[in-house]
């Protein structure tokens, strides 16, 4: 683990945190019995802190620190699973996962641009659910064990890239703001969210707050059914359409959004990419080099609504 008191303090001036969480990281370095994990870092401790801390008052009391001391604790120890299971500190970046963020990029699946953010600092991950084609996205009966284990390890590695480049990702906490027009209930993998119910305790990917608009019918009732308790637990919010989702988040969101969610402001796929793997030269150069690989061969996908 690094104990560098100058890259430690680098660290804390990069992430911002609190005296109080500044004093709970300095805590869980010392933890009694902490896992034994090649690779294991100051800063994979202080996202543990920084995630596990959301939500904590601006002056806790006694009791309140107690309370996310334990969070923090346990999410820490949660480390040694998160990398038996999904191999958090050891997986790394392949040609396959790579052409595959690459093409759901490109397609809008998932996308955060650096110069866009909230009111509050938080990133934000633009989503056109989107199934055709051009995605890759199989059919049911072509969703191979294999195919669902790639996905699962580019979840992971997507998220670890997420972390080590926007640090206000575990500080704050990312906003996913959903164009579901395009959604696709008969090919979406309906095992997706039982397979990973529980990665969110497993690994700092922290979503503070959930907005979709464009939603069917279906959709629409599963909303009505949730209690507002729940919807406020998971900030969750849903909106008809573009206009009524800005009009509800003006002041929090950018007043401009990604064109591929109806918005007018134009992203660059690719050097959004590269700021994403800013922290990590190796996944750089392998983006960079699958990039052109894939241009030059004609598989970098453009559907319709990522025409600019």
């Amino acid at each position: 683990m690094s104990t560098n008191t100058n890259d430690t303090e680098s660290l804390l001036d990069k992430y911002d945190l609190s005296e109080e969480q500044q004093r709970l990281f300095q805590a869980m370095k010392n933890l009694r019995n902490m896992p034994s994990i090649p690779g294991l870092t100051d800063e994979h401790i202080l996202w543990a802190v920084a995630v596990g801390t959301v939500g904590m008052p601006e002056s806790p009391t006694s009791s309140d620190v107690k309370f996310y001391q334990r969070i923090v604790e346990e999410r820490i120890r949660k480390y040694e699973e998160a990398e038996s299971r999904y191999g958090w500190f050891s997986r790394q970046w392949t040609k396959d996962t790579m052409k595959r963020l690459i093409t759901q990029w490109f397609c809008g699946m998932l996308v955060i641009d650096p110069k866009l953010c909230t009111s509050t600092g938080s990133p934000i991950q633009f989503v056109r659910e989107y199934y055709g084609d051009e995605s890759g996205y199989p059919t049911p009966e072509n969703q191979t064990d294999d195919w669902k284990k790639e996905s699962m390890d580019l979840y992971v590695l997507m998220a670890r890239s997420i972390c080590l480049s926007y640090p206000t990702s575990t500080t704050k906490g990312i906003v996913s703001v959903s164009d579901m027009q395009d959604f696709d209930w008969d090919k979406y993998d309906m095992g997706t969210k039982e397979r990973n119910a529980d990665i969110g305790s497993l690994v700092p990917n922290k979503l503070t707050k959930m907005i979709i608009f464009h939603p069917d019918e279906k959709m629409r009732g599963f909303y009505n059914d949730m209690a507002p308790r729940a919807r406020k637990k998971y900030g969750f919010e849903q909106y008809e359409d573009y206009d009524a989702t800005l009009n509800a988040n003006q002041g929090f969101l950018p007043e401009d959004l990604p064109t591929f969610i109806g918005g007018s402001y134009h992203v660059d796929i690719l050097e959004c990419l590269k700021y994403l793997f800013r922290c990590e030269p190796v996944a750089l150069e392998l983006l960079v080099e699958t990039h052109a690989e894939m241009e030059a061969i004609g598989e970098l996908p453009n559907p319709k609504h990522m025409e600019s």
